[in-house]
């Protein structure tokens, strides 16, 4: 959502567009084509290097459109064909990351120059990344947690949890909740000094969703196989 419209974006191989929605009637406000290429990103809006933009990545670039009038501001070739992340930012810095068919994560400048400030090779496919004071923290597809500057990409810490991991971690208080396909959620703190584990609990068997916290409640889909049939729930987690 942004303002009056809705902007959404399909990626395939007959053709791609980022689009803007009037919310209330769904007529188009405006639309962008993107290179017909299989891909999974959702858009957000970040204020950015001083300005709204639509921040996307995948189609072997980053880029960043206005939200206005869908006019491509700056796209910089910094990651893989294909993601299903979401960018973060700080500053005048977006940092995104993709996993097919290569692993490439980078933060990019958004200033209009889309020039790529650091890179690596972590494969970080469907795992969005989090930024907290100066440090970007992810989990790449190896189930390896891990800690960067921002400013610069330089490692701060790594940590092996356990993979495969397609839910993105979310960031509370100081505190990251990881939930693994194994129904495993790790909490540990988001914090430079090294891996500090809070606390590591087991719900369900098959976990494919993040976790959604609000108003001191932790909400979690999972799914148990009971007598060799699938069962979902949604359990909301609270202090006694």
């Amino acid at each position: 959502l942004y303002g009056d419209t809705v902007i959404v974006v399909s990626d395939s191989e007959i053709g791609g567009v980022v689009m803007a929605l009037n919310r209330d009637n769904g007529k188009t406000i405006w639309s962008t084509t993107r290179p017909g290429m299989t891909n999974y990103a959702s858009p957000i809006v970040g204020h950015v290097a001083g300005r709204d933009q639509v921040l996307l990545g995948g189609l072997k670039m980053v880029a960043g459109y206005d939200p206005l009038d869908g006019k491509i501001l700056w796209k910089s070739p910094a990651i893989a064909m294909q993601t299903s992340g979401t960018p973060v930012w700080s500053g005048n810095l977006v940092f995104a990351a993709g996993g097919f068919p290569v692993g490439s994560t980078a933060g990019i400048k958004a200033d209009g120059s889309g020039k790529i400030a650091w890179k690596n090779n972590h494969r970080i496919h469907e795992q969005s990344m989090l930024i907290h004071d100066g440090h970007v923290y992810a989990v790449d597809d190896r189930g390896i947690a891990l800690c960067w500057q921002a400013r610069t990409g330089k490692e701060v810490w790594r940590h092996r949890l356990r993979a495969p991991i397609s839910a993105s971690p979310t960031l509370v208080d100081g505190k990251i909740y990881l939930v693994n396909e194994l129904g495993t959620t790790w909490i540990y703190r988001a914090t430079p000094k090294g891996f500090e584990q809070v606390s590591k609990n087991q719900l369900g068997t098959i976990v494919f969703a993040s976790p959604t916290i609000c108003g001191g409640e932790v909400f979690l889909r999972v799914v148990d196989m009971v007598r060799e049939k699938r069962q979902e729930s949604l359990y909301c987690l609270r202090q006694p």
